[in-house]
């Protein structure tokens, strides 16, 4: 184990031959992606969506069997990348899906990552084949304990079905950096390389504790009727876990709107519409699922020997940089640690796209410099 720790921003130069190719998307070029001209298209990739099954045989660690037992997977890539190009794992948080990119179909879902996933970004679209999933479970299903493992398994099953032998690198965010440990762990020998950003290899109890109580109120509206009433105050209280207090009280003065005790304050209304949006996106049930794995969590760093860049939020509430430090110096193989400076704490991965293709940028170089020569002596 090698374990190289740092302290890194956007504005530390990274002296890579590709760094001027990843600039730092500013608030124009963020709007001009957003809302292209009139009739123009968002960008020009290549994607191709795949449901796989999943073997006959496959079992939930639970010793459940899936219901619904497929993965839905995207690949992503621009017009010039070859088929054969390395291709990349991309996971977000359990809201997330494979929807990464913005591609050019209007009617498209939000692509959750957009200012990172893109031509010359920390993903680089014009470099690399992207490959995204949505996580199980799926719509309709009746298995209710699914692990990072089942996950890690579903996805190696999902590559076998696409003919595909290892990824070069996997990068996940939060639950998605779980998945990617626990890939790493199992189906090591299938990956080249893995970022991991606030994401470590067991839950910190306090975070458990704060889910915990998510989960009773999605199950206590369940129990009496209003599902979406639950799970909608589960968010609110979620989101008050995602950013640092900082951040918090800069946008927010708690001024009264009404009169009354029991009537909202301002970050209150912003709480109950967030609560109201996060209930058009999930459902209750695969809520409790998702929610419940995150805590089921548990991983050997030991048994993770491919190379390890690990990025943490140092104003990250729900994983903690000392956490992923020590995650760092467990690992088998080379581990980087960086730990950036951030008011969002948890959303920082989706907050901070300059740092992150500043440092995703750096990995891809690393990727792409390890996969040449693989390359060259497979063919």
């Amino acid at each position: 184990m090698t374990l190289n720790i740092s302290t890194d921003n956007a504005t530390t130069p990274i002296g890579t031959a590709r760094q001027d190719q990843r600039r730092p998307m500013t608030d124009s070029a963020s709007r001009a992606m957003a809302c292209p001209p009139s009739g123009a298209k968002r960008a020009p990739w290549v994607v191709r969506d795949v449901t796989l099954p999943l073997p006959a045989d496959f079992r939930l660690d639970s010793g459940e069997r899936l219901s619904e037992p497929w993965l839905t997977v995207r690949i992503t890539r621009s017009p010039q990348v070859a088929d054969d190009a390395p291709l990349v794992a991309v996971a977000g948080g359990i809201s997330a899906g494979r929807v990464v990119a913005r591609d050019a179909d209007a009617s498209a879902p939000t692509a959750w990552w957009a200012e990172v996933a893109r031509s010359g970004g920390g993903v680089d679209l014009d470099a690399v084949r992207m490959l995204s999933f949505d996580m199980l479970p799926n719509a309709g299903e009746t298995a209710t304990t699914i692990t990072t493992n089942d996950q890690a398994r579903a996805l190696a099953a999902a590559l076998d079905g696409l003919g595909v032998e290892r990824l070069a690198a996997y990068i996940g965010s939060s639950y998605g950096g779980m998945v990617g440990l626990a890939f790493a762990a199992d189906h090591g020998h299938r990956l080249g390389r893995l970022a991991v950003i606030s994401a470590a290899h067991r839950p910190d109890a306090t975070a458990t504790a704060w889910r915990g109580i998510q989960r009773r109120m999605v199950r206590f509206g369940l129990d009496h009727g209003d599902p979406e009433g639950g799970l909608a105050l589960a968010r609110q209280l979620a989101m008050t876990t995602y950013r640092a207090a900082s951040e918090l009280d800069q946008r927010f003065d708690c001024t009264p709107q009404g009169a009354h005790a029991g009537d909202p304050f301002d970050v209150c209304d912003y709480l109950i519409a967030r609560g109201e949006a996060f209930c058009k996106v999930m459902a209750a049930e695969r809520f409790l699922t998702l929610s419940d794995s995150l805590d089921r969590h548990r991983i050997d760093p030991a048994s993770i020997a491919v190379p390890v860049l690990l990025i943490a939020a140092r104003t990250d509430r729900l994983v903690s940089p000392d956490a992923m430090v020590c995650l760092a110096a467990r690992t088998k193989g080379p581990s980087r640690y960086c730990v950036i400076d951030t008011p969002y704490g948890h959303d920082a991965f989706l907050k901070e796209p300059d740092q992150m293709n500043h440092l995703l940028g750096q990995f891809l170089d690393e990727v792409l410099a390890a996969e040449t020569p693989a390359r060259v002596a497979a063919s």
